[in-house]
């Protein structure tokens, strides 16, 4: 029978051969090799995110990466089991990701380390998958036009766009090759619809990608239910010629076994179950501190939002963060029981297809599985908005339309060569997505673009306002980069670094004191929140310094120092300290060190010199202006800096002709020469060569 069904399906009449998007009916044999559909599909998949080539490293891809010199060390690769993700960046211990730091080291090595060769890999990645779910789904027996679609939509779909545009979030973008290989092997049983591969082999080819699965992303776990439900036989739906054999209990006992080993593994390099929890941030996740039944009540509110987008992927916004007034949603509340419903008829329906032995129950479980873990309603998450996190559950979405599609067709009317009414919808529909997740690329374009962005679309957010600020405030925008630090702690108050920025927001911008007293008050507040914190404790030293409170400002410089030996700022504010209480000796040898470290600084060639000029060091003093007059020839700074060595040695000509050269060099010198009481024996002289007017 089997043999005679083949035989039908490659009937020369060609009314009998559907082909082509939802499974339509073509009056024409179907001739698209089968290479030209996977090309097609990669392509396309590639295409919308092009322009994430031209994309700078952002948000976290900056201390991941750019930052992270564990990346770069020699041997990184072979060490990456026994580290967790953030290694290199920081200590805390959470999150146990070596493929992905493995895939990040390789890339730099292999493709240089500017972000060019980053997003290239993950387009391509991006590509590959798309490519893996039009394999897949006709391996479940879904015919090609629907395989198709399913590849198509999970190309273009809008939730691709933050897992491709941001390099980091290859977190996702991996586990999803892993996930859909070991799908792919493990629906390859003899017996099954598209392959004869020896049932042994494939099982261990599907433990070892489930494996891999779970050493990108934890999420990955959500896989176990495709073996588990797959052990069921299926049912052919009308019009294929037999039901898909997705599992075998050998594949289930490796997945297992996968993960047994995985758990291993994390525990061996120390990432223990629950440290991601312990590592939530309130600032990035307000729901990781609500008790369980509010938390519940808030998870679902913010699921439905994403379940929704995963449906009509419109704009994802959020006013409420769960900060505002009133905290989250009351449990009885539409926004809590609309997707509570929802999740509930989810998992009826997946129950239900299952026991009639429907190979749709499959997809719909993985999205279900898939989202859960990144739902908050299990355990809180590190980011309550990370859109990236609908990427798996994409998967199963883009499977299950195109075999619902390819159903949907095989039931209208064939008498006609033609295709079903309404096919070539799927057209501009999936059209208007790529445009969409073209738009939604855009926005990581920058850390400016990103951030402003995320404080448009979720405003009660205090990491939008707070990365706003700190970008503009890095790019020197200084006076619009305040309104948004303020917003971010009008929002969260107890956010040190928003606090550190803040403070030297207003360092930079107000040159009253009101201005410099808020700053010392900000970078006090953001010491007291995180006392570790040696950038608040410089920014401190510097409004302390600007008040004329050089011993505070001392005190907080060298705890500085102590925390972080090698941070320069801080050694700066000790030297400025010093030389503020009038302790020049000491000055001179911080300033010597500091130049020796960074010679092209000469803000620290400076300081040397006038600490040297202020002790009485004169031949220190000429030695130092002489040398950096020498390797900074065209700063008149330190002629003028040499000729108040030689007014104070006495020597008038040498002084005066320096003084010239700085004028020459640099009008300013005019009234660097009032300020100073160096000149004073020499006024006339100075006067009539026009280097000292009369008042």
């Amino acid at each position: 029978m089997s043999a005679g069904i083949a035989a039908a399906t490659r009937s020369a009449d060609p009314c009998t051969r559907r082909f082509g998007v939802g499974g339509m009916v073509c009056s024409a044999p179907m001739r698209m090799p089968r290479w030209a559909s996977y090309a097609a599909v990669a392509t396309l998949a590639a295409a919308v995110y092009l322009p994430t080539l031209a994309f700078p490293f952002v948000f976290d891809d900056e201390p991941l990466i750019e930052r992270n010199t564990f990346l770069r060390e020699a041997g990184s690769p072979l060490r990456v089991l026994g580290h967790h993700f953030w290694h290199g960046v920081s200590e805390a211990p959470y999150y146990y990701r070596p493929v992905v730091v493995l895939s990040l080291a390789l890339n730099g090595r292999m493709f240089g380390w500017e972000a060019v060769g980053f997003h290239a890999v993950n387009v391509l990645l991006h590509a590959g998958n798309a490519a893996l779910v039009l394999a897949l789904a006709q391996r479940l027996g879904v015919p090609r036009g629907g395989a198709l679609l399913a590849a198509a939509l999970f190309a273009v779909h809008p939730a691709a766009a933050w897992p491709v545009a941001s390099i980091v979030a290859r977190v996702d973008l991996l586990p999803a090759l892993f996930v859909l290989l070991a799908w792919w092997s493990c629906a390859s049983d003899p017996g099954g619809v598209a392959a004869r591969r020896p049932t042994a082999a494939a099982a261990l080819l599907t433990g070892i990608c489930f494996l891999l699965a779970l050493l990108c992303k934890e999420s990955a776990v959500a896989f176990l239910v495709v073996p588990l439900l797959g052990l069921r036989r299926f049912r052919a739906p009308a019009g294929r010629p037999q039901g898909a054999v997705v599992s075998t209990p050998a594949a289930v006992a490796v997945t297992c076994a996968a993960l047994a080993g995985y758990l291993a593994l994390r525990a061996s390099a120390g990432v223990w179950l629950g440290g991601e929890r312990a590592a939530v941030s309130p600032i990035t996740n307000p729901l990781g501190t609500l008790p369980s039944s509010e938390r519940a009540a808030a998870a679902l509110a913010l699921g439905g939002r994403y379940l929704l987008y995963l449906v009509a992927p419109l704009r994802l916004t959020d006013s409420r963060n769960y900060l505002a007034a009133g905290g989250p949603p009351p449990f009885g509340s539409a926004a809590v029981l609309v997707p509570l419903l929802v999740l509930a008829c989810f998992v009826a329906a997946v129950g239900l297809l299952w026991l009639r032995r429907d190979s749709l129950c499959l997809p719909l479980a993985f999205l279900l599985g898939s989202f859960l873990p990144a739902s908050n309603l299990i355990v809180p998450i590190d980011s309550l908005y990370a859109q990236n996190f609908l990427y798996l559950p994409l998967v199963g979405l883009s499977l299950a339309v195109g075999d619902v599609a390819t159903r949907f067709a095989s039931r209208v009317e064939q008498s006609v060569c033609r295709p079903p009414r309404g096919a070539w919808l799927a057209i501009p529909v999936l059209a208007i997505l790529a445009f969409g997740s073209y738009r939604e690329a855009a926005i990581w374009r920058d850390n400016v673009a990103l951030f402003r962005a995320w404080s448009e679309r979720f405003p009660a957010s205090a990491v939008g306002h707070s990365g706003l600020g700190s970008e503009l405030l890095r790019r020197g925008e200084v006076a619009a980069a305040i309104p948004s630090l303020r917003r971010a702690l009008a929002i969260y108050p107890a956010n040190p670094r928003a606090r550190q920025n803040l403070a030297s927001a207003l360092l930079q911008a107000s040159p009253g004191a009101g201005g410099v007293e808020e700053a010392r008050e900000q970078s006090a507040a953001a010491v007291a929140l995180a006392p570790d914190f040696v950038l608040a404790r410089v920014t401190l030293a510097c409004a302390l310094l600007r008040l004329g409170r050089p011993g505070e400002a001392e005190a907080e410089a060298r705890e500085a120092v102590r925390l972080a030996p090698g941070f320069v700022s801080a050694r700066a504010a000790v030297a400025e300290a010093l030389f503020q209480r009038a302790e020049f000796p000491s000055a001179a040898r911080e300033f010597a060190e500091l130049a020796e470290f960074d010679p092209g600084n000469q803000e620290f060639r400076s300081g040397l010199i006038v600490s040297l000029l202020q002790s009485g060091d004169l031949t220190a003093a000429r030695r130092a202006a002489e040398r950096a007059r020498g390797e900074f020839p065209g700063v008149a700074w330190f002629d003028f800096c040499l000729a108040r060595v030689a007014a104070r040695s006495g020597s008038k000509e040498e002084t005066l002709d320096l003084l010239r050269a700085a004028r020459n060099r640099d009008g300013a010198t005019l009234g660097w020469v009032r300020q100073v009481d160096d000149f004073d024996r020499y006024a006339a002289e100075l006067r009539a060569e026009g280097l000292l007017d009369a008042g």
